[in-house]
């Protein structure tokens, strides 16, 4: 993309007026932006043919038609994200972001705590949820807030490319640590009640 192309891709950018910010093809669009590729660019490293490669991308970006899933993989490996940046990337309403915090209640220990000054979202301490908040943190504290505009696109950036960087756990294998690291913790309690009848004896 030369810098003619570049600056058409911003300013078509700003004069959008994006009903949904959070949608899948917006998403995409931003992405794409931020890696500095055109549509066409983009279509062609999916797979599509040089002649419908723009089309196709700007269907996706406007939300006209659904990347089948496939697509979607090929579109990460494409812009260098996780497979979890684009798939299932849609949170359109409050509701919907709900439903995602109850899922991360069930399967991570998520919780609302009430403090003085407002309310927070925690996680069990030995939840591997944890590990990753500390990798965000140190991401966040990198490029803090306020940002220029070269640190808010490098900060993006390295919130899309994140989750490349660790390794994913399926929800089987999270159920299986969460119910091991129970068992641990009975089994730690025996001890310390096996070790304080023992000490009652002597």
């Amino acid at each position: 993309m030369d810098e003619m192309d570049w600056i058409k891709q911003i300013i078509e950018c700003k004069k959008e007026n994006w009903v949904s910010p959070g949608s899948l093809g917006q998403k995409i669009k931003k992405i794409r932006m931020l890696r500095k590729y055109t549509q066409k660019e983009l279509g062609v490293m999916c797979g599509f043919s040089f002649s419908s490669a723009d089309v196709r991308i700007a269907q996706y970006e406007k939300n006209k038609k659904i990347p089948r899933e496939k697509i979607l993989k090929d579109m990460c490996n494409a812009l260098g994200v996780g497979e979890g940046a684009l798939i299932h990337a849609d949170m359109l309403s409050y509701q919907e972001m709900f439903y995602a915090l109850f899922d991360m209640e069930d399967f991570h220990g998520l919780r609302p705590v009430k403090k003085e000054d407002g309310y927070y979202l925690k996680f069990d301490s030995d939840s591997i949820i944890n590990d990753f908040l500390e990798k965000w943190y140190k991401m966040y504290q990198k490029y803090p807030s306020p940002r220029g505009d070269d640190d808010e696109e490098k900060y993006t950036l390295c919130r899309y490319e994140y989750p490349n960087q660790i390794t994913e756990v399926s929800q089987y294998e999270l159920l299986k640590r969460k119910a091991l690291q129970a068992e641990i913790k009975n089994l730690q309690v025996k001890i310390d009640t096996l070790e304080k009848k023992n000490k009652e004896g002597d």
